[in-house]
């Protein structure tokens, strides 16, 4: 699903797609850098956090999987690297928990 996601991620124009992105002692799964050299008026960056659940997971495990990512996010966005890179942008960070090939929970930190 992740490189699913980063080939879509990977056609725009506006951000560099960077997989496993290494911040604060762990890896970003997802960090969208803005190209602000060519476009100066960018508002936003993004950090995504992708989880996966097995099939028969149940609600209290997607749930589990959510609160772990969110936990990674906060940290990831305190990191140096990401705080260099997103420049004068906002940082949004997104959370994706997919239970087999269904997306199920999509939040914003």
């Amino acid at each position: 699903m992740k490189a699913f996601i980063l080939a879509y991620l990977g056609l725009n124009s506006y951000y560099i797609a960077r997989p496993e992105y290494e911040n604060n002692k762990g890896y970003a799964d997802i960090f969208l850098q803005p190209r602000l050299l060519q476009f100066p008026d960018m508002m936003y960056s993004y950090c995504i956090e992708v989880k996966y659940a097995k099939r028969d997971a149940d609600d209290a495990e997607i749930e589990r999987l959510a609160a772990d990512a969110k936990r990674l996010l906060k940290q990831y966005a305190a990191s140096e690297w990401i705080l260099q890179d997103k420049g004068s942008t906002e940082l949004k960070s997104i959370v994706l928990v997919f239970k087999g090939w269904k997306l199920l929970k999509v939040e914003e930190v």
